[in-house]
């Protein structure tokens, strides 16, 4: 009988405790969160910049393409040429959507094959 009383109070500090993990670990996916990393920014930046080469290298659609990546304060700039504008497009799209990124700019032409 105690138990049963006691089960809704067990239940909300369960809910309190792992309802505040899960708030905590979102809480440094936010784009002020990310600036106030400081030095250790510069570290999530080679990490986004590895993550967006390896995603742009990688993709079948852009065979072809040649990629220069810079990272800054999680903002992402593409440069190099892709072979068209659905090309360029894709390329924008993939490094969007590395978690992390706050912006993604373009910097990239488009080469059109020599004849």
């Amino acid at each position: 009988m105690m138990i049963t009383r006691n089960l809704p109070v067990i239940f909300l500090v369960l809910v309190a405790m792992f309802g505040s993990i899960g708030i905590r670990a979102s809480a440094t996916d936010t784009p002020r969160a990310i600036a106030a990393l400081g030095v250790a920014g510069e570290t999530l930046d080679a990490g986004l910049h590895d993550r967006v080469e390896m995603l742009l290298r990688t993709d079948v659609g852009l065979a072809g393409s040649q990629f220069r990546i810079q990272t800054d304060n999680a903002v992402v700039t593409i440069a190099g040429s892709v072979p068209d504008e659905l090309s360029l497009r894709r390329a924008m799209e993939l490094a969007g959507s590395v978690k992390g990124v706050r912006e993604v700019r373009n910097a990239m032409e488009i080469g059109y094959p020599k004849l």
